[in-house]
């Protein structure tokens, strides 16, 4: 073969010089050069560093980036580049790399001079393993795969050399060993290579403890290394130009646009006296609880506009669906560089006709992830789900693409009652790891355990009591509710629906949800339906339907699910809802009569809890929301009202220090979980799978979330064809209609 390639291309034998593995290196080591110029010390400083680890720092990921790719010289990387392996690679390449590095190896002698010790050496290789978060779970092939028992490394190839040498000019290295011959690697019954990187990892993890100021130095340079490698990678293809990081990333960024958008949003009254609090706040960590309607989020705008003036601003939501509203609301059409960043941001930016003129479509699912992450570096604002963010805790590919905007950046985390325990977990990892990143959080409410988890937290990393704001006394004090006293829903409901008011019914489960719409059409009623198992598209027009139709003037009815509880801006006049856990009632709450205020108070209306027992709550959850609503009693309740009488247990809920794959990791770096699993599964329809394979459609418009199939139906053989990544229903086994979404059929 006449190149070595480090990317797939066209034509292999006159590839594009950023294909090959010497013009891949040297952007991505150029990449580095600009991140740790602009972003060096603030990684530093972020993640509570000494500044003076700035040189270290730059030894670490310079030879980290330079190093990462150099196991591509691998025949069977090289091979499958070109299409000529099917099966999969024996070892994979940064498996590869390292292993040509490792102290007493191949390249270690040579590789040693660019750092100050063999420690040091193995840090920046671990670095370099850890670009694509699969070492070294997935780092060799199953022994039944097919993969062969041995490679060769073609350390001798002409490309291969012109990259030793490009490192050395970059390094400031000796000239590099010349290599006259190919060096195979092989596995066997009685030796496998596997077993030489288990003795690595027990000798490099009994040097570097967790919780030691190196191990997080590892982390900040394992993030700056992978970030290289994106830029390195995606900006080739994109058409950047090779200046391209260190113009965003050195970009200006004033306080006049982010207080732009709290001067549209409040259209031209003053911030309240509330609202002052949170924005004069100058706290490491502050805690804003008020409930809704108070204006906490112009209040977070604010509090980065005057305490944190140069800082790229990042609000994180809990949902997708509560991160596009956020970014509608506040930043679309705003005059500040913003972006919206999820899973389906740019199925959102498309339906919701968002897409400005300065936003791209990705090439694909990959680069476009790439792309999107690199093109939130240089904007003012960016709005995306709390996993964007605290992903980064868990070596997630999206929190540490996002790292080089991160690492300069003030933070809002808002409904954080809405976080699982293991959400939550991340949430108090993330604080106590990244001391240097000022954080705003927000709720409506909290447990107790939570608050004082907080409040632990902040004293022991920053030797201060966690700052808390409440909200305004005249808006939390409001009565706005007050629980109905009747055993039966439906007179209720037809009362409230004759005097042409707005009724919100909320199920625990769909099926609940659906017999609400049936009973509703028996009665001669009609009931705007709004779940979670609809198409994307169809879930976010079921979601413009409900709220359009409370914004009208006339009577309506919606039947939903708890997807109603952060999402959907409206105020009902009546509020039917199955039991739940307590910060699930405050939610749903809060779309009960949310448009009263203290300026134009309306009358309190009424709310009617239904019993509810089984999944998806634990019974311990909703008894302690039984008793909750005995202490309410049946008068007038404001929010203050709500919180109030909530008496969490200590200690309960809070996980006592969450484990961490990218603070806790070291030699492994794969990913883990941000959230509680829950068993569920995407498909596609088959009429929706033909057209996304005939290009007719995107695969994210059109999935569909579903619970478990039943036992009759062999799902785990569905076809999956092509590259789609979700399993295709047959029509046989699914009943769907845009209207009323899916459900399995009875087999």
């Amino acid at each position: 073969m006449k190149h070595l390639l480090a990317k797939g291309t066209a034509s292999p034998d006159r590839p594009e010089g950023e294909a090959t593995l010497p013009g891949h290196t040297a952007m991505v080591v150029a990449a580095a050069e600009q991140l740790l110029e602009h972003r060096g010390r603030a990684s530093l400083l972020a993640a509570g560093l000494d500044p003076g680890l700035e040189p270290r720092l730059r030894r670490l990921v310079l030879l980290g980036a330079a190093t990462h790719d150099l196991g591509k010289c691998s025949d069977h990387f090289q091979q499958m580049l070109r299409g000529r392996r099917h099966e999969p690679q024996l070892i994979r390449h940064e498996a590869l790399s390292l292993w040509l590095g490792w102290p007493g190896q191949p390249l270690a002698s040579w590789l040693r001079a660019a750092v100050d010790t063999d420690e040091d050496l193995c840090l920046a290789l671990v670095c370099a393993s850890a670009h694509h978060r699969k070492f070294q779970s997935d780092a060799f092939a199953p022994e039944d795969a097919g993969a062969g028992s041995s490679l060769s490394l073609l350390v001798h190839h002409a490309d291969f050399a012109r990259t030793l040498a490009l490192i050395a000019g970059k390094l400031g290295l000796p000239a590099p060993p010349a290599f006259s011959s190919a060096i195979s690697v092989s596995v066997s019954r009685r030796a496998h290579p596997r077993e030489q990187f288990q003795e690595w990892q027990d000798t490099f993890e009994r040097t570097l403890p967790p919780d030691i100021p190196e191990a997080r130095l590892l982390a900040v340079a394992k993030a700056l290394v992978l970030a290289a490698d994106v830029a390195g990678s995606a900006l080739p293809r994109s058409g950047e130009k090779h200046g391209w990081v260190g113009q965003q990333l050195s970009r200006p960024r004033s306080a006049e646009g982010l207080l732009s958008v709290v001067e549209r949003r409040l259209g031209g009254r003053p911030l309240r006296p509330f609202q002052e609090a949170v924005a004069h706040s100058r706290a490491p960590v502050t805690l804003v609880r008020a409930g809704c309607g108070s204006g906490k989020t112009a209040a977070a705008y604010a509090w980065a506009a005057r305490q944190h003036p140069g800082r790229q601003l990042w609000l994180t939501y809990p949902t997708m669906g509560t991160a596009t509203e956020g970014f509608r609301d506040y930043l679309h059409g705003a005059d500040v560089e913003a972006r919206l960043q999820h899973s389906r941001a740019e199925v959102d930016l498309d339906i919701f006709g968002l897409r400005g003129d300065g936003a791209h479509a990705g090439e694909g699912p990959r680069d476009q992830d790439r792309l999107e992450a690199l093109r939130s570096w240089g904007v003012d604002a960016v709005t995306c789900t709390a996993d964007t963010v605290l992903g980064l805790v868990q070596n997630q590919r999206q929190g540490l693409y996002a790292w080089p905007a991160l690492s300069s950046a003030c933070v809002v985390f808002d409904e954080i009652h809405a976080y699982d325990a293991r959400l939550f977990g991340c949430l108090l990892r993330f604080l106590e790891a990244l001391p240097g990143l000022p954080a705003l959080l927000m709720t409506a409410s909290l447990p107790a355990a939570r608050r004082e988890a907080l409040a632990a937290m902040c004293q022991r990393v920053h030797g201060v009591p966690l700052a808390e704001v409440s909200g305004p006394e005249d808006l939390e004090a409001l009565h706005r509710y007050q629980r109905a006293d009747a055993q039966e829903p439906w007179p209720l409901v037809e009362a409230c629906l004759g005097g042409e008011g707005r009724v919100l019914w909320v199920s625990n489960t769909v099926d609940r949800c659906l017999a609400i719409a049936d009973e509703a059409r028996r009665r001669g009623r009609s009931a705007l339906l709004y779940h979670s198992r609809f198409r994307y598209r169809d879930r976010v027009d079921r979601h413009g339907d409900v709220v359009d139709a409370f914004r009208a003037p006339g009577s309506v009815l919606a039947a939903t699910t708890q997807v109603a509880e952060m999402s959907l801006d409206l105020s009902a006049d009546l509020l039917v809802t199955d039991l739940a856990p307590i910060p699930a009632l405050i939610q749903r709450l809060g779309r009960l009569n949310r448009r009263s205020t203290p300026e134009a108070p309306a009358p309190v209306r009424p709310f009617l809890v239904l019993p509810f027992d089984g999944k998806p709550y634990d019974a311990a959850d909703l008894g302690e929301a039984r008793a909750w609503l005995e202490r309410l009693g049946s008068g007038p309740l404001s929010q203050r009202d709500l919180v109030s009488a909530w008496e969490a247990p200590a200690g309960k809920d809070v996980e006592e220090r969450l484990a961490s794959a990218w603070l806790d990791g070291r030699f492994d770096t794969g990913p883990a979980p941000c959230r509680d699993g829950s068993p569920s599964l995407t498909v596609l329809r088959e009429v929706d799978a033909r057209a996304v394979e005939e290009g007719r459609e995107k695969v994210q418009h059109v999935t569909l979330p579903m619970n478990l199939p039943p036992t009759s139906l062999p799902w785990r053989s569905w076809r999956r064809p092509g590259r789609l990544p979700y399993p295709v229903v047959p029509d046989e086994a699914l009943a769907y209609d845009p209207l009323r979404g899916a459900r399995w059929r009875k087999q």
